[in-house]
């Protein structure tokens, strides 16, 4: 069974507090893949999951978890199995993230019309 949280900013910070756990789980996943396919992966499936979450505002998710990745990623406080793979798929989350979460916004808002 879920709880219905009324209070709409309540459920903001918790989707803040998803996103923040997104981003960590995908700037984590970015320096140890050796192939760009689980890191693509990672990216898509978080950035789909807070646009859902969240289908009016899933664009402020996708900012905050698309600072942490590239904050992680010019800090480097892990180094990377592949230096060129990190740099590209870091920079390409943020991208990935907004088309996602946009993506899945449309749905679920289509998902509540019915």
């Amino acid at each position: 069974m879920t709880a219905k949280i009324n209070n709409t900013y309540l459920l903001l910070v918790r989707n803040i507090l998803v996103a923040i756990g997104t981003g960590s789980l995908i700037a984590y996943t970015n320096f140890h893949v050796e192939t760009g396919y689980w890191a693509m992966s990672a990216i898509a499936l978080s950035s789909f999951l807070i646009g859902f979450l969240e289908p009016r505002r899933g664009w402020i998710l996708a900012l905050i978890q698309g600072a942490i990745v590239i904050s992680f990623y010019y800090i480097k406080p892990i180094k990377p199995v592949s230096e060129d793979l990190a740099m590209f798929t870091s920079h390409i989350a943020v991208v990935m993230s907004l088309i996602f979460s946009f993506v899945a916004g449309g749905l679920r808002r289509l998902y509540l019309k019915k």
